[in-house]
């Protein structure tokens, strides 16, 4: 059963179901459609809390440029208003937004070998 650790600003968002996706770094063993999925914050701390439990609806490939402001998800390159519609879903404010947290966490130019883990909504 797959565990997954978020921010705490992301928790009311995953229980109203307004996030039901995450961008994860492709797992050794990965997750897949119908695996029992753990959410938590705080995860290994003395804080941790469960957010919920719920179930992998689907599972695909994605690639974030960061330099040029790009999503490619599942081979296509996404439009802007679809990319402003999933960065909504995944918790943030809009599409900047997005971007920036993604460029904390990384210094390279394009953020390969990872995938949207979506699931089911409560």
């Amino acid at each position: 059963m797959p565990a997954y650790n978020f921010q705490k600003q992301f928790a009311p968002m995953i229980l109203d179901g307004s996030k039901w996706h995450t961008v994860r770094p492709r797992r050794k063993n990965p997750t897949k459609p119908g695996d029992k999925l753990m959410l938590y914050i705080g995860q290994r701390t003395k804080q941790c809390e469960k957010i919920m439990d719920t179930v992998c609806s689907t599972v695909v490939p994605i690639a974030i440029h960061t330099e040029s402001k790009q999503i490619v998800l599942n081979g296509r390159l996404m439009p802007f208003d679809e990319m402003q519609h999933f960065a909504l879903h995944d918790g943030f404010e809009n599409y900047f937004d997005f971007f920036k947290f993604f460029e904390r966490y990384s210094e390279q130019v394009c953020l390969h070998g990872l995938e949207c883990i979506y699931w089911r909504k409560p």
